[in-house]
């Protein structure tokens, strides 16, 4: 049976939940909520890029994502381990200084609602990295962009197929008499009745 729209994981996890809900609190002034929605974000496609056979995300997963994915407009650009180690001072104590940054194996990133450019750093200052949240977020959004392509011109190869599946296992947003309807809340057959 064809998948509604709004029911495909795609739409309903990745455009109507994590872009909508960071562009909600971007538009809200909800900096910091946008920041670590953001950085969950990435969490999510690395979750999703992760290799077969595995079932937990490893730094490395997370670094390697956003170093191939995830490219600002301009000169400058951060590490996939300043992004991590910005990722652990946000969720794990709502901070910017994590054990990376302390040890000196990545950036303090200080945040800036929006900017022209977008990364902006001081030589005198060669451990801190002032970031827009905005540029952030579309650098982000681009690389999701470029994931999904990447791994939807071949739709048929196996990486395809684990990513489809994974993709199911997402929050997703239905309304309630849809899911009573199916029986069960953990049902992955969308638009099934």
């Amino acid at each position: 049976m064809t998948t509604a729209f709004d029911q495909d994981p795609i739409n309903n996890a990745i455009n109507l939940g994590i872009r909508r809900d960071i562009d909600i609190a971007i538009e809200n002034e909800c900096f910091r909520s946008a920041t670590i929605l953001i950085l969950c974000a990435i969490d999510t496609m690395t979750f999703l890029a992760m290799r077969e056979g595995r079932d937990n995300v490893q730094r490395s997963d997370f670094v390697g994502w956003a170093d191939k994915y995830v490219r600002f407009s301009g000169k400058e650009q951060l590490t996939g381990m300043d992004l991590y180690g910005a990722r652990c001072a946000m969720l794990h104590n709502y901070g910017l200084r994590s054990k990376l940054s302390r040890e000196g194996q990545c950036r303090v990133i200080l945040w800036m609602d929006r900017s022209r450019p977008p990364i902006k750093s001081h030589p005198t200052l060669p451990n801190y990295v002032l970031v827009a949240i905005t540029g952030l977020r579309d650098a982000v959004f681009a690389g999701m962009d470029r994931f999904f392509i990447e791994i939807c011109s071949d739709r048929l190869s196996k990486k395809a197929k684990l990513v489809e599946e994974r993709l199911k296992t997402l929050v997703q947003q239905m309304p309630a008499d849809t899911v009573m309807r199916s029986g069960d809340s953990t049902s992955t057959e969308y638009g099934s009745r």
